[in-house]
């Protein structure tokens, strides 16, 4: 197993706290999504340390852009996680940004109700689930440009991406999307989606994880005009046919 230390090295290196019981929850909440991956296919990684790597350690890189950022402040915000499956990055969110309340929308039952015990084994207060589609529950008043932040690691096209997540950011906030290399071809071709959308690319991050020599990339979409009430369509038509005015 690694050791605690890398774990506290890479947190303070995010400026997050690194105190025994944060320490303790992010390992317990590592626990829980391997016991119950076997059951419930949370994470296609399989090992412990790998999904450490891979999973927990990749979605605290966010805290790497929010940790420089001058013109946007978390505190006291509402964040969506979209298609957050065992939690990520949406639990970590919770458990560093304390004063922010942070909703876990997934589309599987079974996924929801993990998502809950593991809330409540880890004495999260700040986080609820929310369980549905996203094409769906962004057409209601209570969740439709609301949030301030609205992040998604889903693997999907960076265009159908777009569609299922901007909707639900407010004026002035900001989408984080996870990316790997494949961003620029992905880019070029959805950069036009998201301005149709109400948004623009405000930046694109590169981050490193600790021990994972792969490309990582952060792209930070700003949300800035309303969305038109017809996006998102209907997930079928988003794969055939893209946005337009």
């Amino acid at each position: 197993m690694i050791e605690d230390r890398i774990l506290k090295d890479y947190l303070k290196s995010l400026n997050l706290s690194s105190g025994p019981t944060n320490i303790k929850k992010v390992k317990s909440y590592l626990d829980l999504i391997y016991e119950n991956n076997r059951y419930l296919n949370l994470v296609g990684t399989k090992k412990k340390n790998d999904i450490l790597i891979r999973h927990i350690f990749d979605c605290l890189s966010m805290f790497e852009y929010l940790k420089k950022v001058q013109d946007f402040e978390l505190s006291n915000s509402k964040i969506l996680d979209i298609g957050t499956g065992a939690g990520l990055p949406g639990i970590l969110l919770a458990l560093f940004l304390k004063n922010s309340m942070v909703y876990l929308l997934d589309s599987r039952k079974k996924t929801g109700n993990f998502l809950i015990r593991t809330l409540k084994e880890l004495d999260i207060k700040n986080a609820e689930v929310i369980i549905g589609r996203a094409e769906i529950l962004s057409h209601r008043e209570s969740l439709r440009e609301k949030f301030d932040l609205v992040v998604a690691r889903a693997v999907a096209n960076l265009g159908i991406l777009s569609e299922l997540t901007i909707p639900f950011c407010k004026i002035g906030g900001r989408i984080i999307l996870y990316k790997s290399k494949k961003l620029k071809d992905e880019l070029s071709a959805a950069e036009k989606t998201i301005s149709i959308l109400g948004g623009k690319v405000a930046d694109i991050v590169r981050v490193e994880i600790p021990m994972l020599e792969e490309y990582r990339v952060l792209l930070i979409i700003k949300k800035e005009e309303i969305t038109l009430y017809k996006y998102p369509r209907k997930y079928v038509r988003m794969l055939k046919i893209p946005p337009d005015y």
